[in-house]
C-alpha cells in the first residue's frame, strides 16, 4: 500500500511488473540500471519519512550510510509532484556546492526534470542572498549604489586581504591584533559573547574579549565600523545572516510574505546549521513555515565555525519536531558500525550494519613510534591489497592539514601572514609532490590567491575556497587567467629547482611574472598591470626553498590523504585514521587518538564526533595509526580502551 502510493505519484505505475525490463513507468530507466524497482527497494524507515505529512515539523535522525540523500531526493520529488500552488514552493537547502549537486542529481532523477519555479534547491547562502538579502537588506544597511539601482550587497570573505579594506579598519589598535578590519569579526546575539573574531591571529578571540572587557568604548567603535562597512555595500557571510535575522525580526510584513512563499523548508545536513541560521528559520516558523531537518547531530564537526549541535538539538525540542529515524547503515559492516558508536558511548544495537562482514579483522590498531609513519602507510597498503580491497577507494584520514603535510613530507604551513612569494613556491611544490585530485585543488587555490595578490591587490575579491576571484573579472575570465599563469610557471624549469635560496628563487620568479603583463604570453586580463610581488619573509633570504617547504623527502603515499572535513560524505572501502603523535593543548581538538574515545561524564565532545565521522566512512576496514612513544608507552587501560572498541592491536616493528 505504501509503495503503491509512491509508485503512482513518482512513476505513474500501480504495481511493479515481474520483469523490470518491461516496465513503462517514468522511472523505468533508473530501475533497469539498478536491476530492481527503486521504489520497492526503499526500507520501511525510509518510506515512513517520505510519506510523512509535509505540513508537520520533522527531524529525520539519519545515521551514516542510511541512504539519507536518496531519501531526501525521493521526498522532495514526491512533494513537488503533488504540489498544486503555482506561487508558493518548497525550499530544499544544503550547505556546500558538492552537497547541492548531489542532492540536485537525486531530486531531478526522480522528477524527470530540473527543479523549477516555484520551488528552490540550492545552498542556504544562495537562497538567503537571492530571496532576502539582495532584495531587502538595503532597508537595514541604508546602502545606495550611486552608479545604478543595484543595491545588492557585495560579500567579502574573512580571508580577504585587499588594500581597500584599510578604509574599513578600527581607529585604534587592539593590543597584539593591531588595527582590526571590518571583515575580521562579526556580531552575534549569542549570550556568551557578542563579537566573534575571525582574523588570522590564533589567540584573537581571547585578546579581543579582554580588550572589550577592559575598555567599554571599543564595542561602540566596532559596531560603528560594521555599520560603515554595511552602508558602503559590503558584508561578510556572517554579517548577512545577522542582518537578515534583524530584518525578519523587525519587519513582520516581509517575513509573512516570505513564509507564505516557502511554506515548507527542507534542510539537509541540519547538523551544520549555525546559530544565526537557526534564528532565521525560527522567524520563518513563527509565521507558518514548516521545517524538515535531515541529518545526524553527532556528525557536527564545525566547532571552529562556532557551530554547536546542542543549539540545533534545543531548537528541535523547542519546536516540538516529530523525530523519525533512519537507523540502518547500508555502507558498513556491523563491526565498523559498533566501533563508530563506541566513540559516541552509544549502545551497539542502536544502528544496524547491513553490509556483510567479509574480513576476519575489520578493525586494526597499529602502534607506532615517531619516525615510523612510513611503515604505518606501508602496512595499511599491504592490508588493503591482502584483503582485495580497492586502494583507489581507500583514504588516509587526518584531523588537520598539519599532519597531512607531514605525511607528504612537507612542512606544515603555519597560520601567519601570507607571503606572496612563498605562495608561488608552495603551488609549484604541491604540484610536484601531490598528484591527487585533492592536491590539485589545493595547489590551484594557492596559485589563485598568489595571482590575485600580485596583479589585483587593490580589488574586492572572493575567498580562498572560491579561488580569490577579483570583482572585475567573471568566473570564466579568472579561470582562464589562472590556467595561463599555471602553464607559464610550470614551463620554467628554473622555478622547479627548490635548492635555490629564496633570494635566488625570487630573482628567477620576478621576470616571469613581469612577462605575464605583456602580450607575449597571451594572458589578456593581465596586460599592462603592475606587479606587486612583495618581499621575502624576514630572515629567510639565505635559506633554501626546499628547507622551508620540505620536511622528510621521498615519502611513498599509497592513496589520497583527506582531512576529516574533506572526507565527509565519502563511502570508502578502507580507512587509515592517523593520530597526531602528541596530544594537543586543546583537549577537544580531535587530533590525538585519546580524544576520539575520551569523554567527560558521558558528554560527547568535538573529538568524539570527529572520530565518528572518520570511522563511519569505511565499508570494510578501519586501521588506526596510534602513537606509542617509548618514553610513555600505552598503559593497560589505554590498550583496553582500544580492545573494547573491537580493535586488534599490532605493533609496527622495525
Amino acid at each position: 500500500m505504501e509503495h503503491t502510493s509512491l509508485l503512482e505519484v513518482l512513476c505513474g505505475c500501480h504495481s511493479t511488473p515481474t520483469e523490470i525490463g518491461v516496465c513503462k513507468g517514468k522511472l523505468a530507466f533508473r530501475c533497469v540500471k539498478c536491476g530492481f524497482c527503486c521504489i520497492e527497494h526503499l526500507s520501511e524507515q525510509q518510506i515512513a519519512y517520505i510519506l510523512e505529512d509535509a505540513v508537520s515539523d520533522i527531524y529525520l535522525n539519519a545515521c551514516p550510510g542510511s541512504g539519507k540523500t536518496e531519501v531526501v531526493g525521493v521526498k522532495a520529488a514526491y512533494e513537488i509532484n503533488k504540489w498544486s500552488n503555482q506561487h508558493t514552493g518548497i525550499a530544499i537547502l544544503s550547505f556546500t556546492n558538492s552537497a547541492e549537486n548531489e542532492l540536485r542529481f537525486r531530486v531531478n532523477s526522480y522528477l524527470g526534470h530540473q527543479v523549477e519555479y516555484p520551488h528552490f534547491l540550492g545552498t542556504f547562502s544562495s537562497w538567503l542572498h537571492g530571496y532576502i538579502a539582495n532584495p531587502f537588506l538595503e532597508l537595514i544597511t541604508s546602502y545606495q549604489n550611486e552608479l545604478n539601482s543595484d543595491n545588492s550587497i557585495r560579500v567579502i570573505d574573512t580571508d580577504c586581504t585587499s588594500d581597500f579594506l584599510h578604509a574599513f579598519q578600527t581607529k585604534y589598535q587592539y593590543k597584539e591584533l593591531g588595527y582590526i578590519k571590518a571583515n575580521e569579526f562579526y556580531i552575534t546575539e549569542k549570550s556568551e559573547t557578542s563579537v566573534i573574531y575571525v582574523g588570522s591571529s590564533p589567540n584573537g578571540q581571547a585578546i579581543l574579549d579582554e580588550c572589550l572587557h577592559t575598555d567599554t568604548w571599543r564595542f561602540p567603535e566596532l559596531i560603528g565600523l560594521k555599520k560603515r562597512f554595511w552602508k558602503s555595500g559590503f558584508a561578510t557571510y556572517e554579517d548577512i545572516e545577522y542582518l537578515t535575522y534583524k530584518l525578519l525580526q523587525n519587519n513582520s510584513a516581509i517575513t509573512v510574505c516570505l513564509a507564505q512563499r516557502f511554506p515548507l523548508i527542507i534542510v539537509d545536513e541540519c547538523q551544520d546549521l549555525a546559530f544565526s541560521q537557526l534564528q532565521i528559520l525560527y522567524e520563518f516558523h513563527k509565521h507558518g513555515t514548516k521545517l524538515h531537518f535531515i541529518g545526524d547531530l553527532d556528525q557536527s564537526i564545525y566547532k571552529f565555525r562556532n557551530i554547536n549541535p546542542i543549539e540545533t538539538k534545543s531548537f528541535i525540542e523547542q519546536l516540538g519536531m516529530k523525530e523519525l529515524q533512519l537507523a540502518e547503515n547500508y555502507r558498513s559492516c556491523q563491526a565498523i558500525v559498533d566501533a563508530s558508536l563506541a566513540v559516541l558511548k552509544k549502545p551497539t544495537n542502536s544502528v544496524i550494519g547491513k553490509l556483510e562482514k567479509k574480513l576476519e579483522a575489520p578493525l586494526i590498531a597499529l602502534l607506532y613510534q615517531q619516525g615510523q609513519e612510513q611503515q604505518v602507510l606501508k602496512k595499511f597498503e599491504a592490508l588493503v591489497n591482502t584483503n582485495q580491497l580497492s586502494l583507489e577507494n581507500s583514504r588516509i584520514i587526518v584531523r588537520n592539514n598539519a599532519l597531512r603535510e607531514k605525511l607528504f613530507g612537507r612542512k606544515a604551513h603555519t597560520k601567519q601572514t601570507i607571503n606572496t612569494i612563498e605562495e608561488y613556491a608552495r603551488f609549484l611544490y604541491h604540484h610536484c609532490t601531490d598528484k591527487s585530485v585533492n592536491g590539485f585543488q589545493s595547489s590551484i587555490r594557492i596559485l589563485a590567491r598568489a595571482v590575485q595578490r600580485t596583479y589585483f591587490s587593490g580589488s574586492v575579491h572572493s575567498g580562498f575556497d572560491q579561488l580569490s576571484k577579483p570583482d572585475e573579472l567573471d568566473g570564466q575570465e579568472w579561470r582562464a587567467t589562472i590556467i595561463g599563469v599555471r602553464k607559464q610557471l610550470l614551463s620554467k624549469e628554473v622555478l622547479l629547482d627548490f635548492r635555490n635560496t629564496w633570494s635566488q628563487w625570487k630573482a628567477n620568479l620576478k621576470p616571469v611574472l613581469n612577462n605575464l603583463t605583456t602580450e607575449a604570453t597571451d594572458i589578456s586580463f593581465l596586460y599592462g598591470r603592475a606587479v606587486d610581488l612583495g618581499k621575502i619573509r624576514t630572515r629567510t633570504a639565505k635559506e633554501t626553498v626546499l628547507d622551508t617547504l620540505e620536511n622528510t623527502p621521498n615519502i611513498s603515499i599509497p592513496c589520497d590523504i583527506e582531512t576529516i572535513h574533506s572526507c565527509k560524505g565519502m563511502s570508502l572501502d578502507s580507512v587509515l585514521f592517523m593520530s597526531a603523535y602528541r596530544r594537543n593543548h586543546d583537549q577537544d581538538s580531535g587530533s590525538h587518538w585519546w580524544e576520539w574515545f575520551a569523554s567527560d561524564n558521558n558528554h560527547i565532545n568535538e573529538g568524539n564526533r570527529l572520530a565518528y565521522v572518520a570511522f563511519s566512512r569505511a565499508r570494510r576496514l578501519i586501521v588506526l595509526g596510534i602513537p606509542n612513544p617509548p618514553s610513555s608507552p600505552l598503559n593497560e587501560a589505554e590498550l583496553q580502551l582500544l580492545a573494547q572498541a573491537g580493535f586488534r592491536i599490532e605493533n609496527i616493528i622495525e
